[in-house]
């Protein structure tokens, strides 16, 4: 296996992380934090092309029965973050950055204008989302969620209006209500 294909299923989660990280650092610029999203989620949706081709039995070589799995700094399961994928996980990778494409275009007509921090948050939404989708554990699971539910607070608040706020709140007791029973 090419020493590059290994380090593929982390980039789904690390991508988005980065971008929008980067996207806090640029400054009041629209337009380069546009082109950034647009950029990540592109390499996202290549990067879940490429992993779902690999869990198929065209490539019978590359992975043990279609499924690869990454453990982050060479920790073992219990103590470290390992990520799985198989055929369903890569299909919801491809299907969720190709949706996030569409809806990043969809946003740059209007809602991208609201605040500064929308493609931030888009990307955090969208690395919890990919990181839920290829977590070997559940804790890991409950932590990707968590995170993609704290980038939802920050969109569902993002903008002005009293409707607003009182609906993100409202939105926000209940996933936090719901996170202390899971």
């Amino acid at each position: 296996m090419s020493p590059w294909l290994q380090h593929l299923p982390v980039l789904p989660v690390a991508v988005p992380l980065f971008a929008g990280a980067a996207m806090l650092l640029i400054p009041e610029s629209r337009r380069h934090r546009a082109a950034l999203a647009i950029v990540a989620v592109l390499v996202q949706l290549l990067a879940a092309v490429a992993l779902l081709y690999l869990t198929t039995d065209a490539v019978p070589d590359i992975w043990s029965k279609g499924i690869g799995v990454y453990s982050i700094g060479k920790w073992p399961a219990p103590f470290g973050i390992v990520l799985v994928v198989d055929r369903l996980s890569a299909l919801m990778l491809v299907l969720t950055a190709t949706l996030a494409l569409a809806t990043l275009v969809y946003s740059l007509a209007r809602w991208d204008r609201v605040g500064v921090h929308f493609h931030s948050l888009f990307q955090l939404l969208l690395m919890g989302l990919n990181g839920a989708f290829l977590t070997g554990d559940l804790f890991n699971l409950f932590v990707f969620v968590e995170v993609m539910l704290a980038a939802s607070y920050g969109l569902l608040l993002h903008g002005s209006g009293a409707p607003r706020v009182k609906a993100g709140l409202h939105y926000i007791v209940v996933n936090l209500v719901s996170s202390l029973l899971v």
